[in-house]
């Protein structure tokens, strides 16, 4: 059967959306397309049971606790509360707010729980609203958090503190709707007390706060539920500041290919690898053996003369050119003569791993960056040369440069003393104010453009919380720019592959075991599942 040449797009890519965003997103589809919101509220309580259903059996035997704040969080909750109803569970509707003060889409659904109660219609069915005498419903089997919704920018105040203690002090598991309630639906951040769920389903789009900061420690499985808002929306809100797209398989799979019968070594990707210290001489062979094993037919490595006996020790197949210790002007000149056509027919270049903070690194720095013509990674002590070199790096760059900063050296480049509330928002701001991608490197890793396309990375563990796994991943991106990916397809394919590599390591392996070079064994059977 002929498989497609279709290439997954940036735009094909699950949205991750802002709170700003998704109100926007629903607000289009309500005054625009013509979906009512009553349509979009009841779509999501019908599939947030769904996943009800997968966590705990319903029947008459079943306790489920459906807590409702104000607003349309609440009224989801509603809708909820009717369907388990109807399943035959046993339903406790808890409300935050008095009836006199839900009105819209919320109290009608509100109203209808209201009937089916008392034409008998559900029986097992009880409605409280909150005060200081509540007594809390006992023994439950599934506590819906429908508290608080993506509107939260405030620490959570009484009483729904004292509510939040409660559900998390119970046995029974619990599922949040949209996000668990006191979690920053933008960063992240836990706003001074958040429900600890065992699952969330978020309503039509991924939301930025359960992938960043404290969110993925809170939120259980994420599921995200299809409501009726159609996908070109979403998708387009995903463009503006603070939000973004999620890497896929489908994505980086027809970026990367098998190696052509007519190929060689130069046409398959010639990359150069500079870096390396007496001090860290391991971390330009860990890259330069990652450009290798991602594909690139050609790796030559450059490194200081003094290490380069060592380091062709280390590196069989690649060979080493060496420079002189002082790194003049001269002396760098000199050996872009020596490699001759090799430099002008490299694809790629990475300047950084090892490279020590000397002034000869910088100047190292400069000069490749200055005389190479091609795309390049920037990345560990090459950073490090050119954090005050802003403009210069704009100028030269033309967004074909990609910086691999962790986020010490990043908000050290960016010159700022605490992260933003959101660090997607913040890698489009650097990648925009210094022309370059940024691969912005954690726990998830963020690939920006200077036109604001920005992925957040799906993959990975933190087992690759270990000495050197960033020089492997910087050397991966370079033999991916080699290969002929542009420099943002290189970082969010590169760093797509490395987390799946991780990943694959941990099903067969103790995390805290994992060290740099393991990754480099997974590679050839993490790239097999993109063939």
């Amino acid at each position: 059967m002929a498989m497609s040449n279709a290439r997954f797009e940036v735009g094909d890519l699950p949205p991750i959306l802002t709170a700003a965003a998704m109100r926007e997103a629903d607000q289009h589809t309500i005054d625009s397309v013509g979906i009512a919101g009553s349509t979009l509220m009841e779509s999501a309580g019908r599939e947030v049971v769904r996943v009800a259903k997968e966590l705990t059996p319903l029947g008459r035997d079943t306790h489920v606790v459906c807590l409702c704040g104000k607003g349309n969080n609440g009224g989801d909750g509603f809708v909820i509360a009717r369907y388990l109803a109807q399943a035959g569970a046993k339903v406790s509707v808890v409300s935050m707010s008095p009836r006199s003060a839900f009105k819209g889409d919320a109290l009608l659904n509100l109203e209808i729980l209201y009937r089916l109660s008392e034409q008998d219609l559900v029986p097992f069915l009880k409605i409280d609203f909150f005060s200081d005498q509540l007594h809390y419903p006992e023994n439950p089997d599934l506590i819906v958090d429908a508290l608080l919704g993506t509107g939260l920018s405030s620490e959570v105040r009484p009483p729904l503190v004292s509510v939040i203690e409660w559900a998390n002090e119970q046995s029974a598991r619990i599922l949040s709707v949209d996000l668990p309630s006191g979690l920053s639906a933008d960063s992240g951040a836990i706003l001074g007390i958040t429900i600890e769920a065992h699952a969330t389903v978020t309503l039509g789009s991924l939301k930025a706060g359960l992938l960043l900061g404290s969110g993925p420690d809170v939120c259980g499985e994420v599921r995200v539920a299809d409501i009726g808002i159609p996908p070109a929306v979403l998708s387009s809100r995903a463009l503006v500041p603070g939000c973004a797209f999620l890497s896929t398989d489908e994505y980086v799979r027809p970026r990367l290919s098998p190696r052509r019968r007519s190929g060689h070594k130069y046409s398959n990707g010639l990359s150069i690898v500079a870096g390396g210290s007496s001090s860290f001489p391991g971390a330009v062979t860990l890259a330069a053996r990652g450009a290798a094993r991602a594909g690139s037919g050609y790796v030559i490595c450059l490194a200081p003369r003094s290490i380069r006996d060592l380091l062709l020790k280390k590196l069989d197949e690649i060979p080493v050119e060496g420079w002189e210790e002082n790194a003049s002007l001269s002396n760098v000149a000199k050996l872009i003569a020596r490699l001759e056509n090799r430099w002008t027919k490299a694809q790629a270049l990475l300047v950084g791993p090892g490279l020590g903070r000397d002034p000869a690194a910088s100047t190292i720095t400069r000069e490749l960056l200055q005389h190479f013509d091609g795309p390049a990674v920037i990345d560990a002590d090459a950073l490090f040369s050119l954090q005050d070199e802003r403009d210069w790096v704009s100028k030269r760059a033309d967004g074909n440069w990609i910086f691999t900063p962790h986020e010490g050296e990043f908000m050290r480049l960016a010159g700022e003393q605490k992260p933003s509330v959101n660090r997607i928002d913040m890698a489009q701001r650097f990648a925009c104010d210094w022309n370059v991608v940024v691969l912005l490197k954690g726990m998830p890793s963020i690939t920006a453009a200077p036109d604001g396309r920005t992925v957040v990375n799906s993959t990975g563990n933190p087992s690759v919380s270990t000495a050197g796994s960033g020089d492997i991943l910087a050397g991966i991106v370079t033999g991916l720019l080699a290969q002929g990916l542009s420099a943002f397809e290189a970082a969010v394919c590169g760093v797509h592959v490395a987390g799946t590599a991780a990943d694959q390591f941990v099903e067969e392996h103790a995390s805290q075991s994992m060290v740099a070079s393991d990754i480099l064994d997974a590679l050839p059977r993490a790239l097999l599942r993109f063939s």
